[in-house]
């Protein structure tokens, strides 16, 4: 059973329970549009609603969204987004149906999908999968690659400098994990590499450095772990705890984090030279705990989730300078779960995810839309 891990988890938390009572939103055909700075324009919506999947920007400029979910199983569609019409056209279909999984764009231009949740029954028993796919832009098709030795779902992921991937923590029927493994793209392969010193479930992020920060997402929520040559090691305490986070990198090397329990989001920044970690200054009430992105402009943009009050479309910008969030505009559907994908123009394409009704069940969206910066 999911339980804790799902529930620590802000993006998936959501899913497994809701996986029975969700429907479907139709979306209409939006032109892609100019927007005034600072405000979110509508674009063509998704052929097929879904929550707990992947976007990647590929080397075209088009964004592959993968996998899903609209109500249980996993969803093996897969669909193409052009910044050029805004509108979404679908590409080769995965041989597993999957949410909450990975993707990672390689050196080679393909897509490493991994891991995920492939069913939920009427019973609640949750199936996970280790199985991992490719796809090719230039064919639209998906290829097997090898299996992780463990499945898992909500795990972090990061490209490293030397072209594997890495894939730590996450959970399955076990619980949250520790372990994590390292994929070779020459071999197709994943071979075990040394644990995590505490199980979590959180975003991983490649400093420059080439070491990899996974922070909070765990039992010890306020501890954060740096990976390197095989091994973790653990890093200054953080000054908050956080079950669930979203993480960016910012241009001065630094990575924010945000996130926390429903009353208490908070967000910090971990400086790689230092060591250290300090908070952010204060950024309100119970808000949103969506993804973070960052911009062109150096800002990091939040953009709604899962706040207190259920879903919002609140969104707000860190400027690392001011160590300040700023309000900037909402988005015209309040969503969790979704995705946003910095395009190649500067542009942030918010894709899909979720949103509460009045009813207490939750409906998933295929709506899309574009903030300009």
């Amino acid at each position: 059973m999911i339980g804790e891990n799902i529930r620590s988890f802000a993006a998936v938390r959501t899913l497994v329970l809701a996986a029975l009572v969700t429907g479907l939103v139709a979306s209409i055909p939006f032109p892609a549009r100019a927007a005034s700075s600072g405000t979110w324009a509508n674009t063509g919506g998704m052929n097929v609603a879904r929550v707990g999947h992947t976007a990647t920007l590929l080397a075209n400029g088009q964004v592959l969204v993968a996998g899903g979910e609209s109500s249980s199983p996993g969803l093996t569609s897969a669909e193409l987004y052009n910044p050029a019409t805004g509108k979404w056209t679908f590409t080769g279909r995965m041989a597993t149906g999957r949410y909450a999984h990975t993707a990672v764009l390689l050196p080679t231009g393909e897509v490493l999908v991994a891991g995920g949740i492939v069913n939920t029954d009427i019973r609640g028993v949750v199936t996970y999968t280790a199985t991992a796919e490719l796809y090719n832009p230039s064919t639209g098709q998906w290829t097997a690659t090898g299996s992780m030795a463990a499945p898992r779902f909500a795990q972090g992921v990061a490209l490293l400098k030397n072209g594997q991937v890495l894939v730590a923590g996450g959970a399955n029927a076990n619980g949250t994990l520790a372990s994590a493994e390292l994929y070779e793209p020459s071999t197709g392969t994943w071979t075990q590499t040394g644990s995590l010193n505490f199980a979590r479930s959180t975003h991983a992020t490649l400093l420059q450095s080439g070491q990899v920060l996974m922070a909070g997402g765990g039992l010890k929520s306020n501890t954060a772990e740096l990976y390197s040559n095989g091994s973790w090691t653990l890093t200054s305490t953080m000054k908050f705890g956080h079950p669930s986070t979203s993480a960016a990198l910012l241009t001065n090397s630094d990575v924010v984090v945000f996130g926390g329990n429903l009353a208490s989001y908070s967000g910090e920044f971990y400086d790689p030279v230092a060591g250290t970690w300090t908070a952010t200054h204060n950024i309100g009430v119970n808000p949103p705990n969506g993804p973070l992105t960052l911009l062109t402009t150096g800002k990091a943009l939040l953009a709604g989730g899962e706040s207190g009050y259920g879903t919002d479309a609140i969104c707000r910008l860190y400027d690392s300078s001011t160590l300040s969030w700023l309000l900037t505009g909402s988005m015209h559907q309040a969503r969790a779960g979704h995705t946003t994908t910095l395009l190649q123009n500067g542009q942030v394409l918010a894709a899909g995810g979720q949103v509460k009704t009045s009813n207490g069940t939750f409906s998933v969206l295929a709506s899309a839309e574009i903030y300009t910066p």
